[in-house]
């Protein structure tokens, strides 16, 4: 399993890292993702369509995992430093970019309920300042339903929807290409065990790799008050509005 997963790779990664000083704040993402080989390719007129003030929502399709979150987090960095992604990482806890963090309970946790209205709050709370949200409405990788069918992104989760209706915050949708290996989506029908084993060896297999999320641009705020009566169906069209951004990168 350890060479399944590339923990040793991984694990001497992350010692390089720590030799060079472990930076506090926005640095950390530059040079976690300088460490890793991931070198961010998403055109400056793209990142600039992200509003530099102002209460935001960021939402993006997730076919990764982990590296999905750094490289949001790098690329929000380049314009604003006021996010908070809400995360299930390993990330969570991290003291150097906690600042960034609004940690997701998992549901089988024995305070789940009080964690997520504690989560709901923070968020909320964050948009009222003025700040920007950045989450994966899905809340799960992509995964594909059969051994060798295509990863599907899964439904986005209608609690997004009512943060957007209730803090009346700018939307903007970011769109990232690519999937998870073939081994990840084989695991997935399998083993839920070695499913989240096979999460760490597709950090491994994004080492070295670039990284080009699309941003979109911020969705019409008549356009979304439309949705106001239908969170689940505002849900759906705000997902296929940002998995479109991927057929016209």
């Amino acid at each position: 399993m350890e060479f399944l997963t590339g923990k040793l790779r991984l694990l001497r990664m992350i010692r390089r890292f720590e030799a060079m000083g472990v930076p506090f704040g926005q640095p950390f993402w530059k040079q976690a993702l300088e460490v890793m080989g991931i070198d961010l390719q998403t055109p400056q007129e793209q990142i600039d369509r992200i509003p530099a003030t102002g209460p935001l929502i960021v939402v993006a399709n997730h076919p990764h995992g982990l590296v999905d979150g750094m490289v949001l987090a790098e690329l929000m960095g380049r314009r604003r430093t006021d996010y908070k992604i809400l995360t299930r990482s390993l990330l969570t806890g991290v003291g150097e970019i906690d600042e960034f963090m609004i940690p997701v309970p998992f549901a089988h946790e024995e305070d789940a309920l009080q964690q997520n209205l504690i989560m709901r709050k923070r968020a909320m709370d964050h948009l009222s300042d003025g700040g920007a949200i950045v989450l994966f409405p899905s809340g799960v990788v992509a995964s594909s339903d059969t051994m060798f069918g295509p990863a599907i992104e899964r439904e986005w989760n209608p609690f997004t929807a009512k943060m957007i209706q209730r803090s009346k915050a700018d939307v903007l949708p970011i769109f990232f290409p690519g999937s998870n290996s073939r081994w990840y989506q084989m695991a997935n029908r399998t083993s839920a065990t070695l499913r989240q084993g096979l999460l760490l060896h597709e950090v491994v297999h994004a080492l070295n790799k670039p990284q080009a999320p699309v941003v979109g641009n911020v969705f019409d705020r008549d356009e979304i008050a439309k949705w106001s009566s239908n969170p689940r169906g505002f849900m759906g069209w705000l997902r296929e509005q940002t998995l479109a951004l991927g057929t016209t990168a």
